[in-house]
């Protein structure tokens, strides 16, 4: 399916020339995204990102001037989602990451057919059509407004954000009966298989989910540069039954990424409680998670911790762009997702 409006052609009368990654290319991108983000990435991290994903490399599509200069970016990494809507499917998706164009010619063209418009219909046309069920992304209000006018976008909905402040206590089971059912917390730092076998049980009742494999997370975690993620495990005897992900910024802490077996329900109170008494986090005031409504047990379980829906600061949104499969649906049914599952975690 090609979305609506694009102009997918490489060349134009205008100087600039669109194409995809080639090696050598980070020299110019990582000042680029400096000039439009001012953030400083790391060779590393771009590397980590783009090429190192275990699912594939070099989705990336660019705009270059005559004269060599970079001028827009548009990339993402495959990510494979599971559905059990669709007969227990794995589908290949895009999560979209760097967009960006250089601001000195932004003016260059409008909508489709601007600079950046050009770029995303060469990545259309490249890395999606007939190769992938969906891309998706987290985008402020400015690029939703471009993805939805010009390139084919859809928004899903505002990002489930929700608060809870540490004052309050949390709900916990009795001691006793803890010790009882043989609950334990640990901190780990690597995925194994213990982690294939709990997504495998679990799937089912989540229905819509990114594939949250050990060799994905080990990809996204454990072996992301130049960010600490603080990794969790509850298990009940000796079998993993939940995991967290958690990720300090100064007073706050940002619930990242989660996945619990739903018959343990005590499991996420005591792992929550056991990452708020640690030395680190004891001067956290409140944590930030996006809990989705879900499927509904888990979001009656995030609510019941003393989590309450606020608007996400950044007005942020999930976007999406059907190419073989038209996931709104499925999206709207069953979609799990978190903020692991964007690049800004």
């Amino acid at each position: 399916m090609r979305a609506p409006g694009l102009y997918t052609g490489e060349a134009g009368k205008d100087a600039f020339f669109v194409r995809a990654y080639r090696e050598g290319d980070e020299d110019q991108i990582l000042p680029l995204f400096q000039r439009c983000f001012h953030v400083d990435r790391s060779l590393a991290r771009w590397r980590w990102e783009y090429q190192e994903n275990p699912y594939g490399a070099g989705k990336i599509s660019e705009a270059f001037a005559d004269d060599g200069r970079l001028v827009a970016h548009y990339a993402g990494y495959p990510v494979r989602f599971y559905s059990a809507a669709r007969g227990e499917r794995t589908l290949s998706a895009l999560q979209v990451g760097d967009t960006m164009t250089e601001p000195s010619i932004r003016h260059v063209g409008r909508g489709p057919t601007s600079l950046l418009g050009r770029t995303v219909g060469h990545y259309y046309a490249h890395f999606c059509e007939g190769q992938v069920a969906f891309n998706y992304g987290v985008n402020t209000g400015k690029i939703q407004r471009f993805s939805m006018s010009f390139v084919g976008a859809r928004r899903l909905e505002a990002l489930p954000y929700h608060v809870r402040t540490t004052a309050a206590p949390l709900p916990l089971p009795p001691a006793w009966r803890t010790r009882l059912a043989g609950y334990r917390i640990e901190r780990f730092a690597h995925f194994d298989e213990r982690w294939d076998a709990l997504f495998r049980r679990v799937r089912d009742a989540y229905g819509l989910l990114v594939e949250r494999d050990s060799s994905y997370l080990e990809w996204r975690y454990a072996s992301c540069p130049d960010v600490e993620y603080s990794l969790w495990a509850a298990f009940r005897r000796r079998r993993l039954v939940g995991w967290s992900v958690f990720r300090q910024r100064g007073e706050r802490l940002a619930w990242g990424d989660a996945l619990f077996d739903p018959r343990y329900p005590a499991a996420l109170p005591l792992l929550l409680a056991h990452v708020l008494a640690a030395p680190e986090h004891r001067s956290i005031e409140r944590i930030e998670t996006w809990a989705t409504s879900r499927p509904a047990w888990w979001s009656d379980r995030v609510r019941a911790l003393g989590f309450e829906s606020r608007p996400e600061p950044q007005e942020l949104g999930f976007v999406f762009v059907p190419f073989e499969v038209d996931p709104e649906e499925d999206f709207r049914a069953h979609l799990y997702y978190t903020m692991g599952d964007s690049d800004l975690f």
